[in-house]
């Protein structure tokens, strides 16, 4: 089905997402191969100097997703265009110039970085690769990148298994930015960190972003990260998105009644109240009068599903006001769930509210 799709962002949209869909085939016979949708009718932009947060759970495909969109795996369909160069008939000197447009920074900074070569011949290939610069020029330019990046000039020399996780991350952060791209992919930069490292890795891309005018996609599990670093914040369920507002409003008053699972999944640094909170909200139950992949995806798990409408007809991406977007044939009837967190308790008796699984 096709999504409807509103315009939220300003004119010229430094990413421009159309329609993408990425599917993977396995198992079957020749005749007839199972497929699985990991990216499907996945529509959005992002405004220059924009960062747009992706979220949901493990599965979801926001990591295909972020790959398809720099080039890295192929759409099965769909458009994708960043600073006006499509990713998908880019070829030759375009293509080039697409890839220094932009870049990702990975989710394990050390599988991502290759064991046998020091941090001076990680950073010197982007720029050999792109002609950008090489011998001196390129040693005043990796140094000046590591700076920005927080680490010493030293760090040329030594290899990936001498840094610690946080310092493989900033070398990673580095190989991007070395190349002065205007958007950035982030897949899960800080989920391997401790907590006082992902505070520095994160407020270290607030800095970049504001001194180098940069665009970032943002994907993370942690919705405290993401509210903190986005404009915008995009819920991702099954491969579609299913809600995209504004971080303040999405926060406050989520559309979407995943979207609500996903924020009263985040814990409360309080065990009494968080344990209050799971006693006075209702577990709610799989429903096996709808089944996925009729309609609404997230209908077996919404408490808010009607027969038929939610099982036979699967809901358009359309504008709920204020710039949000959900997909949802019930979403005017959403409340708020920021109180409750705040509160330490969950919904009423006579308003059930959904509440997530903790084992």
């Amino acid at each position: 089905m096709s999504v409807s799709f509103a315009e939220t962002t300003p004119p010229g949209p430094l990413v421009h997402v159309r329609e993408l869909r990425r599917h993977f085939d396995y198992g079957g016979n020749f005749f007839r191969r199972k497929t699985v949708k990991a990216v499907e009718d996945v529509s959005f932009d992002i405004a220059p100097g924009e960062t747009l947060g992706l979220v949901g759970e493990s599965g979801s495909g926001k990591s295909t997703l972020g790959r398809v969109v720099v080039g890295l795996d192929k759409a099965t369909s769909g458009r994708v265009t960043i600073g006006g160069n499509s990713v998908e008939t880019s070829r030759g000197r375009e293509r080039r110039d697409l890839w220094r447009k932009a870049q990702m920074v990975f989710q394990d900074p050390y599988s991502s970085l290759n064991p046998k070569m020091t941090i001076r011949d990680t950073l010197a290939e982007p720029l050999r690769n792109f002609g950008i610069a090489k011998g001196r020029n390129a040693d005043v330019m990796i140094r000046t990148a590591l700076e920005a990046c927080g680490l010493p000039a030293r760090a040329m020399e030594l290899y990936p298994r001498e840094f610690s996780g946080g310092q493989r991350q900033r070398v990673g952060i580095a190989r991007a930015l070395i190349v002065r791209p205007d958007f950035i992919v982030a897949d899960e930069p800080v989920s391997a960190l401790d907590v006082s490292i992902q505070a520095q890795i994160i407020n270290l891309m607030q800095d970049l972003r504001s001194e180098y005018g940069l665009t970032y996609l943002f994907i993370a599990h942690d919705l405290a990260v993401v509210k903190h670093v986005s404009d915008r914040v995009a819920v991702m369920y099954l491969g579609k998105i299913v809600e995209i507002a504004a971080a303040k409003a999405l926060y406050a008053r989520p559309l979407h009644p995943y979207t609500q699972l996903l924020l009263r999944s985040i814990p409360i640094p309080d065990p009494l109240a968080e344990r209050e909170r799971r006693r006075a909200v209702p577990k709610i139950e799989a429903r096996r009068d709808l089944k996925p992949g009729q309609g609404c995806p997230f209908a077996p798990r919404c408490p808010r599903a009607q027969f038929p409408i939610c099982a036979e007809e699967e809901p358009a991406l359309l504008d709920k006001g204020d710039g949000a977007l959900a997909a949802c044939h019930f979403s005017e009837t959403a409340h708020a769930v920021a109180g409750d967190r705040r509160a330490g308790a969950g919904g009423s008796a006579d308003n059930p509210s959904l509440t997530v699984d903790a084992r």
